[in-house]
């Protein structure tokens, strides 16, 4: 009798501690959920992040070093600019001249091999430092599952913006890149090409006709961070369309950027999460 009096004891106290165990906690409401936002817009979580030129902190900007170093970072895009040489290929190059140790060349006048054939000047003291072929920029994009955000440096027809895309149809996939340009007809032409892919036109000047063009032409917006505003961002989302915002390298600009709900950051630096 006494055995089964404690085994009933315990067996109560037992059921007492599982009841009040299940019970929910007062301290524990449930997780956010995200909003869900117009098409396009940003969400709490705030603006995704592309590599300015690759990861240009800490390397020589556009080359492959750079872009791989973005590729292996929480970036969700990598960026670069883009010429063509003499002979018809593109590369990677900020500047329509390459700077070397003792001579500079000017991509349009020269043939691609030429101008990979010795490294380029730089500020990093890199001594291997080349110039990067799109080719090698695409690879570095596939291998980290990254964005290609390409900007088109010079006026690009519709032969070249064919060929621009058979290169990335046979490098990477063109699902998974974006094209931005100071040169609206460049825009124009990746999109007679395919209406589907992601365009943004790069602003670094008031311009209100320029912005009613891209809304009405269904062309997203790339903007210099001096020129971003709340109104801007409202009237490129309500046409389910994005913002990206260039080139924020400081914590209180950033912040202003989120405030104004941008979908987009373009940066040399890497904000840790």
């Amino acid at each position: 009798m006494r055995f089964k009096r404690v085994l009933l004891a315990v067996l109560s106290i037992f059921t007492i501690v599982l009841f009040f165990g299940m019970m929910p906690s007062c301290n524990n409401s449930p997780p956010p959920t995200e909003p869900s936002g117009d098409p396009g817009s940003a969400t709490k979580s705030g603006p995704k992040f592309v590599a300015h030129k690759g990861y240009s902190q800490n390397c020589v900007e556009n080359t492959e070093k750079a872009f791989r170093a973005a590729a292996a970072l929480g970036f969700y895009g990598i960026e670069t600019d883009i010429r063509k040489t003499k002979d018809g290929y593109f590369v990677c190059n900020h500047d329509a001249t390459v700077e070397y140790a003792d001579e500079s060349k000017k991509i349009s006048m020269t043939d691609r091999a030429d101008l990979l054939s010795q490294p380029i000047k730089n500020d990093k003291n890199d001594p291997a430092a080349c110039l990067c072929t799109f080719e090698k920029y695409l690879k570095a994009c596939k291998d980290g599952n990254k964005i290609a955000v390409i900007e088109l440096k010079d006026y690009v027809n519709d032969v070249d913006a064919r060929k621009i895309l058979e290169i990335i149809d046979a490098e990477y996939d063109r699902n998974k890149v974006t094209f931005i340009s100071f040169v609206y007809l460049s825009l124009k032409s990746i999109q007679k090409e395919d209406p589907s892919i992601p365009l943004q036109f790069l602003l670094d000047k008031n311009n209100a006709e320029l912005v009613d063009r891209c809304i009405r032409d269904e062309i997203s917006i790339d903007v210099k961070y001096t020129l971003l505003t709340e109104e801007m961002v409202q009237a490129f989302h309500d046409a389910g369309l994005t913002v990206n915002v260039w080139t924020v390298n400081d914590e209180s600009i950033l912040q202003t950027a989120y405030q104004m709900g941008v979908d987009y950051v373009t940066t040399d630096v890497f904000y840790e999460e």
